[in-house]
């Protein structure tokens, strides 16, 4: 931003010295970048910048439509500060957070004519019409609390240091949707009124806006299957709970999650159907839990992960993140995403056993019916009478119970065919015993535990083992 307007049709000079005009760099002229060509009606031309590499130490550069003018270089460029002297343009309102102050704000930059203003912090940079800003008082509270809004965004998808200024740019029109993400991030000029006062904003915040930049933060190796327009909500959630202090949007009341997610699990939890919204709950469910924290160092793995490690095709990344936000949090959430259908495969269930199951998620005997994990049966303390079965119960499942089918020959999973059973009633995570009495001595036996509720069972086993001889 050079705070300078091209007036429309004007030529203005750009002069710099032989050793500047050898970088690479050139200077643009217009801040509405978004191109209108495919639309069928247009409030403005389709067009209205243009691009002048500046090759000489004398240039001359103009836009029939007029605009502010910026110093445009390559990304990844380390030329330091560049010094050149423009002449035939017109002063901008612009305010520049730590340098310009409220004072001259006041008595001076936002009167300046041009009919572009710029607003400037650190993290972030709005272009609005002037009129807009002609009776904006207090430039620092506002770009401060912009600026906070930024870092919290940041801060959540854990790439840091950002790279990068934001940049919104607020048009009569705009290629696509209310708003877009990209650089800039562009947005109707209606919305202009509200993000400029520092009051609305504090007390009402802007969803979409946080929504688009959080576009501009996602990382595509963890963007999941269907997530585009989910975990850019991610800092919409983050910022009207945590900086404006309100709920933000109907679709994350209560009420509506839960009727949302009843139809979701009522129609058998379609992992084609989980996106936006429904794919929202998910995460927030692990958010309610255990903070954003873990959401944050999960997606601030992928920044680093080495080529070979990079999750491709949908299968992959479904099961990629449940791997690492597993291992983030300190617990098995194969289970509860299973539940939400992903697509997990036994390579991922094998990796995850080591920790211990989430057996308190929300969606427990409530939305889904979970089955239990029943794990090292094994026989001990074997006499000629009695014997011990020890096990552990990994999940308990919901509303599990647990019966042990034996006999002298193993007929399989199912009941009919076994000559004894032993009813051990609910489980609850952990190691267990029972004690099996009244077996005939130097007899082999076989046996396999039923962990059933209302809707399925699992076995486990089978286990044999022999009695002693009187």
């Amino acid at each position: 931003s050079t705070g300078l307007y091209a007036p429309p049709g004007e030529v203005i000079t750009v002069s710099v010295d032989q050793e500047t005009s050898e970088l690479g760099f050139s200077v643009l002229i217009g801040a509405h970048t978004d191109g209108l060509w495919g639309k069928d009606i247009i409030k403005r031309h389709s067009k209205i910048y243009r691009d002048w590499a500046i090759e000489n130490t004398t240039n001359q550069v103009a836009n029939s439509f007029g605009g502010p003018i910026y110093v445009s270089v390559p990304a990844g460029s380390l030329f330091g500060d560049l010094e050149l002297t423009i002449s035939g343009a017109i002063r901008a309102p612009m305010f520049v957070l730590g340098e310009t102050s409220d004072f001259e704000w006041l008595y001076s930059e936002r009167e300046n004519p041009a009919p572009w203003a710029e607003l400037i912090s650190d993290n972030f940079i709005m272009t609005v019409p002037s009129s807009e800003i002609r009776n904006l008082d207090n430039p620092s509270q506002l770009m401060n609390w912009w600026d906070s809004a930024l870092n919290m965004e940041h801060h959540l998808y854990g790439f840091e240091p950002w790279p990068r200024v934001e940049r919104a740019v607020f048009d009569v029109q705009i290629s696509a949707g209310w708003m877009h993400s990209g650089y800039p991030f562009m947005a109707h000029d209606l919305s202009v009124p509200d993000v400029v006062n520092y009051t609305y904003m504090s007390e009402n915040g802007d969803w979409g806006m946080f929504h688009e930049l959080g576009h501009n933060h996602q990382w595509m190796p963890s963007t999941l299957p269907g997530n585009t327009e989910t975990s850019c909500n991610f800092a919409s959630v983050y910022l009207m709970e945590d900086l404006v202090g309100v709920q933000g949007h109907s679709a994350v009341d209560p009420v509506q999650r839960e009727s949302r997610m009843r139809s979701y699990f009522d129609d058998g939890s379609n992992i084609s159907n989980w996106s936006v919204w429904t794919a929202l709950d998910t995460f927030l469910i692990i958010k309610e839990e255990w903070g954003w924290d873990v959401i944050t160092e999960t997606l601030s793995l992928y920044y680093t992960l080495p080529t070979d490690e990079i999750p491709i095709g949908d299968i992959e990344e479904f099961n990629y993140w449940v791997m690492h936000l597993s291992n983030t949090t300190g617990y098995n959430l194969a289970p509860y995403h299973a539940a939400w259908g992903f697509p997990l495969n036994q390579q991922t269930y094998d990796a995850l056993e080591h920790l211990p199951v989430w057996v308190n998620d929300s969606l427990r005997g409530d939305f889904f019916v979970y089955d239990a994990i029943i794990r090292d049966l094994d026989v001990q303390n074997t006499t000629d009478d009695t014997t011990d079965i020890f096990w552990e119960t990994y999940d308990n499942g919901t509303n599990v119970s647990l019966v042990f089918y034996y006999g002298v020959s193993d007929v399989g999973n199912q009941t009919l065919g076994w000559t004894s059973s032993s009813n051990w009633g609910t489980t609850s995570v952990g190691n267990h015993s029972q004690t099996i009495t009244g077996l005939i001595a130097g007899t082999t036996y076989y046996g396999r535990v039923q962990a059933f509720n209302e809707e399925s069972s699992v076995w486990s086993g089978p286990i044999s083992w022999t009695t002693n001889i009187n």
